[in-house]
């Protein structure tokens, strides 16, 4: 092997690994970055034989429409659900959350065998011809998710059965603080002024918020970290900022009365860093705190960090026993009024339920009345067929003869849902 060419390889190895220190991201993602458990069952589906199976079909397609279709939700969040075994499906929500909250997806399942169950958690994307940004998936066998936010923005969560699992549960979405108080916990405290206020007459905004509490409460650590500077301001009188350990961000403490930490030190959750005072320009006011957290990118709001306020959902008052029931929508002037929908969960004073053309939507507990109700009856002047859907192109369950009297239970566009003698099924409208 000549001089050149030993050089050449030697280039180009160390090229390769300029790419896999610098291009860490875009080559991690297709090429080394593991499977999540959802994307591992559906590869142990299609090593099984089952890709071309209708039962593998609906399930992968129930994945896909629970995030391109996802029903909006505020949280903190409380549903009862239930997923039919014979009908595979996904529940797919999405909602606001704010750079500084710790989601937290907590599901206490109900079920008679051990079913395998995958959360998966998306960052929704404007574009949405672009692929949906994979943030995070509970572990196999966890029914807890926990994420901390780091942008503000609109989120998409997953939460799909394995195929053939029958399963009632209770999901709870709330977000809590992703740091500590940055006051003693036992003391008396309470927000005075928060981020975005004007200051100097609107020359200029608040960038923090102020705690205030009693002179010389003790301003503690909110996280572990280092004390990466402690001094003083003509704005902050005596101030300390703290660098957390894993976290693009630095906290900074103002107007203390004293420092009691030094530059360079550790500290853990908790650590007194200094105590709560007036100094700098908050002479004339009394004792607080000024918190402010800052990126590269500037200052931005400290209240999602420590003090979110969405721990508490609403609780649910819709019946939760007509969970998995058929029912018939009664909305008058919308396109829902007399449809056929399948209560799929249960949250505040009503239902998500799936459409018949597998949409889903919220509707509340008083639009809704039991299918059993006939709308009306009609007699067939020519023979028609039974559909299993609202759909000519789908299965037909038999012939009806001219003559035949059927009862109408419910509509969707063109199709009347009809029933007689325990026969439920579609057929096209007369």
């Amino acid at each position: 092997m000549n001089k050149n060419t030993i050089s050449f390889i030697c280039t180009l190895i160390a090229v390769i690994c300029m790419m896999l220190v610098s291009c860490n991201n875009r080559l991690t993602g297709p090429l080394f970055k593991s499977k999540y458990p959802h994307q591992q069952y559906e590869q142990q589906l299609k090593d099984a034989g089952l890709a071309k199976s209708s039962l593998y079909t609906q399930w992968l397609n129930a994945s896909k429409r629970s995030i391109q279709q996802p029903v909006t939700i505020n949280v903190p969040y409380l549903e009862k659900a239930y997923f039919a075994g014979d009908k595979p499906e996904a529940a797919g929500f999405i909602f606001e959350a704010r750079n500084g909250e710790q989601l937290q997806v907590e599901l206490t399942l109900q079920a008679t065998d051990s079913v395998q169950l995958f959360i998966d958690l998306f960052e929704a994307s404007q574009d949405t011809s672009q692929q949906l940004n994979h943030l995070q998936a509970a572990d196999i066998g966890d029914t807890l998710l926990i994420y901390d936010i780091q942008n503000d923005g609109e989120y998409i969560l997953r939460i799909q059965p394995e195929l053939l699992s029958d399963l009632s549960y209770e999901l709870k979405i709330t977000a809590e603080p992703s740091l500590a108080n940055p006051i003693v916990t036992t003391a008396r405290q309470n927000i005075g002024s928060f981020f975005g206020n004007e200051r100097d007459a609107g020359a200029r905004k608040h960038e923090g918020i102020d705690i205030f509490a009693n002179r010389h409460t003790p301003a503690v650590a909110a996280a572990n970290g280092i004390v990466s500077r402690v001094g003083t301001n003509n704005l902050g009188g005596k101030v300390v900022f703290l660098k957390p350990t894993g976290r693009p961000i630095n906290l900074y403490y103002a107007h203390l009365d004293s420092q009691l930490v030094v530059t360079g030190q550790s500290v853990a959750i908790g650590d007194t860093l200094g105590l709560v005072g007036n100094t700098g320009n908050a002479r004339t006011t009394p004792p607080h705190l000024h918190f402010g957290i800052y990126t590269q990118n500037g200052a931005i709001d400290p209240l999602p960090f420590i003090r979110p306020g969405k721990s508490t959902p609403s609780t649910i008052t819709a019946d939760t026993k007509q969970i998995g029931d058929t029912v018939r929508a009664t909305l008058k002037n919308s396109n829902l009024n007399h449809m056929p929908v399948v209560i799929e969960a249960a949250a505040l004073n009503g239902y998500r339920v799936i459409l018949p053309d597998k949409s889903k939507t919220f509707i509340l507990q008083n639009q809704v009345i039991s299918i059993t109700r006939s709308l009306k009856t009609i007699l067939l002047k020519q023979p028609e067929l039974l559909y299993i859907e609202p759909n000519q192109l789908s299965a037909r369950i038999k012939d009806y003869t001219t003559g035949t009297k059927l009862n109408v239970i419910g509509e969707y566009n063109d199709f009347y849902l009809i029933e007689k003698e325990s026969t439920k099924g579609w057929i096209k409208k007369l």
